[in-house]
């Protein structure tokens, strides 16, 4: 079973035993390391003419492929603020914490350094009148979009979660 730790953080040893996918211990000196799920906020900013803002991935794991703005929760933040920070860092949008409001919660794996991390995505609402020029990150977005959301390629998301969540806010509005 893979594992995304190769030795106990607490004697170095690098002996660790899969009690289950989410647990090793070290065989050296039985230190318990558990795989959590991550938390990620994610954005679903919506105009008053329904359009739903798109990305296009510009890094691994998905490149290429489509998104929403989003990213891993910092300490210290709330799912607002971490929706906010990283709009704002993606696409140059900057709204408040207080725009975004709760959805739902999915999980979902995210591939990082050879492992297939499990997250918590908790995806929210923002909805704007209209949308300013974007500036997005090149090195996050290499492409956007504001698509109607009767218009969304959901089979092209790199995320399930991501595209589960469209659904949702789509059966929402009654699309």
């Amino acid at each position: 079973m893979p594992a995304p730790y190769h030795h106990c953080s607490n004697c170095g040893a690098a002996d660790l035993a899969a009690r289950s996918d989410r647990e090793f211990v070290c065989v050296k000196c039985g230190y318990r390391h558990f795989i959590t799920p991550i938390p990620a906020a994610c954005a679903l900013i919506v105009d008053r003419e329904k359009r739903l803002l798109i990305l296009r991935r510009g890094h691994e794991p998905g490149l290429g492929k489509l998104g929403l703005p989003g990213g891993v929760i910092e300490p210290g933040e709330t799912g607002e603020v971490a929706a906010a920070r990283e709009t704002r860092e993606e696409v140059g949008l900057d709204l408040p914490p207080s725009a975004f409001k709760p959805l739902v919660t999915l999980p979902n794996r995210y591939l990082f350094q050879d492992y297939l991390w499990p997250t918590l995505d908790l995806f929210y609402i923002a909805e704007v009148e209209t949308f300013p020029p974007l500036k997005p990150d090149p090195t996050e977005v290499s492409e956007w979009f504001l698509l109607p959301l009767d218009q969304i390629p959901l089979e092209d998301f790199a995320f399930e979660s991501n595209a589960e969540a469209v659904r949702l806010w789509q059966r929402v509005k009654g699309e």
